[in-house]
């Protein structure tokens, strides 16, 4: 008996070694990175959990990914890995966030959105996978809110520095202005049946959980998909980014129900509204008169999109 007690006293002892020796580790690891002051600012953290958890809180985050125009705040940030397990970091957002994306100001809300990731350590902390999931998010841009039963992302880890991202948005009901921006609010149901990203990245080198974020070298959109009432809208193509943030390649679409499906591009942005007059006329002589089907190709330079000798409008920077 006094043999078994002496081994337990002696395994909880040295557990708390252990987290003790980890938590000083991932402290100076905090420190090290706040001090750059690069990617992440915070107001001031917080780092416990003992005995079974490293829980960081960060209070006032600011993020900005380098090399991007992207950017995220919030009040919060919980952060929490087992001390067994700590290559599994589950992060807890708060209910309201501040995004920038697609140079865009976004205000985010949703009563449940936390993220995971997972570190490869045999791979010296290389990202194996990351999952995204917002519970019932609502997306408020000038004004307009855009709402869905969920959102959810990943990124997984494919060979190499190549990474599969997959983006679903079931259940997205944009705001009715944007139905009625598109002059049919009879036709288009509050509620898209389809909205979802598929697409393959390949950045300069591995991503690393503890290092800056590599550039992207390359993008490839496998099935990028709205469906939304009658209008169907799929996207495949490659680009390269440049140094500067503008996208090069060529996008290919099918569109059914094009006329239609142009309006919802002028709506949203893509397509210049000064290029619609002469777009309609190019897509009515190459779409079929019988689908009401139109496939055409989108050649891309630096973000410009043109068809042919027209330029129908410009992508967001990166």
């Amino acid at each position: 008996m006094r043999v078994l007690l002496a081994t337990v006293v002696l395994a909880a002892l040295g557990y708390g070694a252990y987290w003790h020796i980890a938590a000083r580790s991932l402290d100076a690891q905090i420190t090290a990175t706040l001090a750059h002051g690069q990617a992440i600012n915070v107001a001031d953290y917080t780092l416990g959990g003992f005995p079974h958890r490293f829980d960081v809180t960060l209070n006032a985050p600011r993020l900005h990914l380098p090399n991007t125009t992207v950017t995220w705040q919030g009040d919060v940030l919980n952060i929490h890995a087992l001390s067994y397990q700590p290559h599994h970091v589950i992060a807890v957002f708060p209910a309201q966030q501040n995004v920038t994306l697609l140079r865009k100001d976004w205000v985010v809300r949703s009563p449940d959105a936390r993220a995971s990731l997972v570190a490869a350590p045999m791979r010296g902390g290389a990202l194996d996978r990351a999952n995204l999931v917002f519970d019932a998010p609502e997306f408020t841009q000038d004004m307009q809110v855009h709402r869905a039963d969920s959102l959810r992302a990943g990124l997984t880890h494919i060979s190499d520095a190549q990474y599969q991202l997959a983006l679903d948005l079931p259940g997205l009901r944009p705001d009715p202005a944007v139905r009625a921006a598109l002059g049919d609010t009879d036709t288009l149901p509050p509620l898209l049946a389809r909205s979802r990203i598929m697409a393959t990245l390949e950045f300069d080198a591995p991503l690393q959980v503890n290092r800056p974020l590599p550039a992207v070298q390359d993008i490839n959109v496998t099935d990028a998909e709205i469906i939304w009432g009658e209008i169907g809208l799929q996207v495949t193509g490659r680009l390269q980014p440049d140094l500067d943030g503008t996208l090069s390649g060529q996008l290919d679409l099918h569109i059914t129900n094009w006329d239609q499906g142009l309006a919802l591009l002028v709506a949203g942005g893509l397509i210049d509204s000064d290029a619609v007059q002469m777009a309609h006329m190019m897509l009515t002589a190459m779409s079929d008169r019988e689908t009401g089907q139109l496939q055409v190709p989108v050649q891309v330079r630096q973000s410009v999109m043109s068809l042919g000798p027209l330029v129908l409008g410009q992508l967001p920077r990166l």
